[in-house]
């Protein structure tokens, strides 16, 4: 009976896993090439992770937790400057060029998902889970829902453009005075919004 992995090993694996891919790609990453790089028998890697395929999912899945804190968010308690702050938050974690890797690969998994077999999904759940979260935050500010879920995609979508638009330019200052001037129109427009519902109310 082969003996059960151990968690903190596995996650020692993954972190090192993550450091060796910061100048390759998920399409090239095999086994040997990753055992050899690492040091490691291939048996180690296929003993922690099984196989390729659930390899390169735990690289994802590791990626992608850190939008786990969005994930369990009630919008109902995120006022404003609340909002604001998480957002820049999450735009300063981008701008690490270890992070830019990360993003790197994660656009590059997105990208095979498109044509996967079985295509993992996380790509659209955690796209969906921002533009709804978004809408829903607009909606508990006062912005009707036909507004709410337009005004909220155009932010997702600026939001992932934006960081694209790092991973492949690799201009930080300049991504980052878009960044700011997205928010600005975002909350900008958040006012025209709630401007609109008053005078309609009141007419």
């Amino acid at each position: 009976m082969a003996r059960p992995a151990k968690p903190e090993r596995k996650a020692e694996l993954l972190a090192a896993i993550l450091d060796y891919l910061m100048d390759k790609t998920l399409a090239e990453l095999t086994f040997r090439s990753l055992a050899d790089g690492l040091g490691i028998s291939a048996y180690v890697l296929v003993y922690h992770f099984g196989s390729r395929e659930q390899l390169v999912n735990e690289i994802i899945r590791s990626i992608e937790s850190r939008l786990d804190s969005m994930r369990g968010a009630d919008v109902r308690d995120i006022d404003r400057e609340a909002w604001r702050t998480y957002l820049l938050e999450s735009w300063q974690w981008t701008m690490a060029q270890r992070n830019r890797h990360l993003a790197r690969l994660e656009f590059e998994a997105t990208a095979q998902d498109i044509v996967a077999a079985e295509p993992r999904g996380t790509s659209q759940e955690h796209f969906r889970m921002l533009h709804h979260k978004t809408r829903d935050w607009l909606m508990v500010q006062g912005i009707p829902e036909e507004f709410a879920d337009t005004d909220a995609r155009l932010f997702t979508s600026t939001f992932y453009g934006l960081q694209f638009d790092f991973v492949v330019m690799n201009q930080p200052e300049a991504a980052t005075k878009a960044f700011e001037l997205m928010l600005t129109v975002f909350f900008n427009n958040l006012e025209t919004r709630l401007a609109a519902v008053a005078q309609e109310s009141s007419a």
